[in-house]
């Protein structure tokens, strides 16, 4: 028993050293706000506004979670992505008649040509708003990333898939940042191309499919937790959530929003993440 006392000092000076040695302490997420919604999708501008989409359309809560407008058009059918990055200018695709719709901070549809026909020669598959004031979207019959602006002008494109990336033929998901594009195929990685369409990396980051970019940061959830890798450190960190039933997420700034079956769940962190 005289050397109990030994032994604990040995033990806590033993966990200091394991402090210090670099162990980053998990950050403490507090819940701020839940919207009892259910939506097929959902997703969040640069200024906090939410967008829930359902199979009959769009609904758009702002900052307060106070529900503001609502989009519809049963004449082009399902929603499949929605991009808000621009929040004055909302990129909607409608794959069923392959339109690609503008909406305004209001939802209501922009003037714009008529997409279908240039769109349909080749079904896309997935897009995504481009910071020209276009959008990028993956043609499957071709295997190439293409870039229109609003006028529906080629303005880039990449080359054929099956030469470049041989076994990347099904991407599923797609967004720009900071002059790159990033393409993920799940069973693959994420492709990056420039503004151009040329062809620069691929990261081999298997079982991603929705992702963000920030930085040198990618970001994406699993169903208990939210993942960041820096690419060029090549550094990966894992973060708990208070929920272990995550469909979706999204990072902005320090909030967490979570999407459940029936809920929207929103965590601030207590700091910096990274």
């Amino acid at each position: 028993m005289k050397h109990l006392p030994l032994f604990l000092s040995t033990l806590f000076l033993g966990f200091l050293t394991l402090l210090n040695s670099g162990t980053k302490a998990q950050p403490i997420f507090t819940p701020e706000d839940t919207l009892s919604i259910s939506c097929h999708f959902f997703t969040v501008d640069p200024i906090g506004n939410l967008y829930c989409a359902t199979h009959d359309g769009m609904t758009k809560y702002n900052a307060a979670r106070t529900e503001q407008w609502h989009y519809s058009n049963p004449g082009y059918g399902r929603i499949q992505s929605i991009d808000a990055t621009d929040p004055l200018n909302i990129l909607v695709f409608h794959p069923d008649f392959q339109q690609v719709l503008w909406l305004d901070r209001n939802l209501a549809e922009k003037p714009h040509p008529e997409s279908g026909p240039v769109l349909s020669q080749e079904l896309p598959k997935i897009i995504c708003s481009s910071a020209q004031g276009g959008f990028w979207v993956f043609m499957p019959q071709s295997g190439r990333l293409r870039r229109f602006s609003q006028a529906l002008r080629p303005e880039a494109q990449s080359l054929p898939f099956f030469e470049i990336l041989p076994s990347f033929q099904s991407p599923v998901f797609m967004t720009e940042s900071e002059g790159k594009v990033y393409v993920s195929q799940p069973d693959q990685g994420i492709a990056v191309f420039d503004a151009f369409g040329n062809f620069l990396s691929l990261m081999p980051l298997r079982g991603v499919e929705r992702f963000q970019v920030m930085g040198n940061q990618l970001i994406w959830f699993s169903e208990k937790e939210m993942v960041v890798f820096d690419f060029v450190l090549q550094e990966e960190r894992l973060f708990l959530l208070p929920e272990t039933r995550i469909r979706s997420g999204l990072l902005m700034g320090r909030k967490v929003f979570i999407q459940t079956d029936h809920e929207i769940k929103i965590f601030r962190a207590a700091g910096r993440l990274f």
